[in-house]
């Protein structure tokens, strides 16, 4: 069978959010298991629709979801429908002061428009929807209406409509199968042994690393260890987000770079140039203390030549 995603980006992340915190979706192995899950044979496509920040957003939102987005739209199959957010203001019932905020518009209503239109024309026999609004129910009626199976998939209860649940064809709960999909954490993975290259690797991510912490910190903010891994546009570095965390877990084995939690997320860092360095050993948040030697020292040294 022929299966369309159809995903509510604005809900769908800020869902995963509420219930995985600082867990990061393979949007690609996401799609691969949800057509497998329903029972298809192969994906049709998968569409994404998100609101895109007003310029008067802040920005450290503007590039995170850019940079999502961009790397959605390199994945084979996927398209992105963008819609600009909208400023408008209120009045506070209370202290009578007008409050400025963007929201999104015609961003569901072009999702079931559009979810219709393929239905009509036989472009799938499975639709999947990631979102639990139940703004989205005239789709699952019409597809319904026209032979075809209707889906929806969230993280858990939450924001769940409950009549839209009963429209649908039957509900996927993602957070149970979360880790058939989701991007591995740093501690994860044990880095394979030295080659010869790796020396190049690790000097050219600890170079990079820095510059990013320059990028953010100027900010306010800090590199988040997922975004540095899989977004980070850096010179000299592997493209290849495995092989990123792979020379990580070797810098964090000498003591170079630590792992530190900022709102729940994790983040990286240059280790700061003192006699210890701290070592997030896993999920746990658990970290330990230790010394740097004076051969870490020399090591450090060597990697910033």
């Amino acid at each position: 069978m022929r299966v369309a995603l159809f995903f509510d980006g604005k809900n769908h992340m800020k869902d995963l959010r509420r219930t995985a915190e600082d867990t990061w979706l393979d949007h690609g192995a996401l799609a691969r298991w949800t057509v497998e899950h329903v029972g298809g044979t192969h994906l049709v496509a998968a569409y994404y629709y998100t609101g895109v920040p007003h310029p008067s957003d802040e920005g450290a939102d503007r590039r995170a979801l850019s940079d999502l987005l961009e790397e959605l739209e390199k994945r084979p199959g996927f398209f992105v429908r963008r819609f600009n957010r909208r400023a408008t203001t209120r009045s506070c019932p209370h202290c009578h002061q007008h409050i400025s905020y963007t929201e999104e518009k015609m961003v569901d209503t072009s999702l079931v428009a559009e979810v219709i239109q393929l239905a009509v024309r036989d472009a799938f026999d499975v639709a999947v929807l990631f979102s639990g609004d139940l703004d989205l129910a005239p789709a699952l009626t019409a597809v319904h209406a026209l032979g075809k199976q209707a889906w929806i998939a969230t993280f858990g209860d939450h924001g769940l409509s409950r009549s839209l649940v009963r429209t649908a064809w039957s509900r996927i709960d993602l957070l149970a199968h979360i880790d058939e999909f989701r991007h591995q954490g740093i501690g994860e993975i044990t880095a394979p042994v030295g080659h010869a290259d790796d020396d190049t690797v690790d000097r050219e991510m600890l170079r990079e690393l820095g510059r990013a912490e320059s990028h953010f910190t100027a900010g306010g903010g800090f590199v988040g260890a997922h975004y540095f891994l899989h977004r980070w546009k850096g010179h000299g570095i592997p493209d290849s987000p495995d092989l990123r965390r792979q020379a990580v877990q070797r810098l964090m084995s000498t003591g170079m770079i630590e792992t530190y939690t900022v709102d729940g997320k994790t983040a990286l860092r240059v280790t700061p140039d003192e006699d210890t360095a701290t070592v997030h050993l896993g999920a746990d948040e658990e970290t330990v203390e230790i010394r740097v030697t004076e051969a870490v020292r020399r090591l450090r040294t060597k990697l910033k030549e």
